[in-house]
């Protein structure tokens, strides 16, 4: 028997709320449905929501305790869907005409397609289409 029925959420400290609004808003494109004062929230797919959360420290503690040390070359990141393989190329350029830090540029998988970039604060993030199907 499965307790966990799905992903409510998931959360993410922020050095700086502010810049990483605008990052999910302005470059991904994401539609924040609340604001608060230390937290923001943002929809993604029917179920699921991404929650920024204020470091409640300044930034130096920030990058000392919760920035991601590996900055991409760790497997630990979140994905987010691509509509193709297409879409993933696309983005990719997205990201780079936003000086967005790229970590493993898109290619094309068995699967589908990827792509590994940067968020403001360090965590890894992943554009895929997966189709394990094997159609493009």
């Amino acid at each position: 028997m499965s307790f966990v029925k799905g992903i409510c959420h998931f959360g993410l400290s922020v050095s700086d709320l502010d810049e990483s609004v605008r990052f999910y808003r302005e470059v991904l494109g994401l539609e924040m449905s609340e604001r608060r004062e230390q937290d923001a929230f943002f929809p993604i797919g029917s179920d699921d929501v991404l929650a920024l959360i204020q470091y409640p420290w300044d930034a130096v503690k920030f990058d000392e305790e919760m920035r991601p040390k590996n900055f991409g070359k760790a497997f630990t990141h979140f994905g987010l869907t691509a509509d193709s393989v297409e879409a993933v190329f696309a983005f990719e350029e997205h990201l780079k005409a936003n000086g967005v830090k790229i970590v493993k540029e898109a290619y094309e998988r068995w699967d589908g397609a990827s792509l590994y970039f940067l968020d403001p604060n360090g965590y890894t993030l992943e554009y895929i289409y997966f189709n394990p199907g094997g159609e493009k």
